[in-house]
């Protein structure tokens, strides 16, 4: 399994929203067959700003829901909605609120 892409943009919603997002072209092997699945993946609201910039974070974390996918019984060439909310860790420390800025000195 292999990330072999990825577009960042802003899906429409149901709602008539959009909402910032990346399709992931994540290409599988298995045996001599070969696949090219996309995953939509948008970020949750509370995610760290360091991970919203850490896009190996979030490649990797689209492999994992693929592998477990997988680990489920569900094959490449079984049609499904692949779309994910990447979320921060389980168990990470929240991240400091940044100093407003005209607090920058302490």
């Amino acid at each position: 399994m292999r990330i072999e892409g990825g577009l960042s943009a802003h899906f429409l919603q149901p709602d008539g929203r959009s909402r910032p997002g990346t399709d992931w072209a994540v290409g599988l092997k298995h045996g001599e067959a070969t696949y090219r699945v996309t995953v939509r993946a948008y970020l949750s609201d509370d995610l760290s700003p360091r991970l919203r910039k850490d896009r190996e974070y979030q490649g990797n974390t689209v492999m994992g829901y693929l592998n477990d996918l997988i680990e489920q019984g569900w094959r490449p060439d079984q049609p499904r909605d692949l779309t994910i909310v990447i979320r921060n860790p389980p168990g990470a420390p929240p991240e400091p609120a940044p100093k407003p800025w005209w607090r920058f000195w302490s």
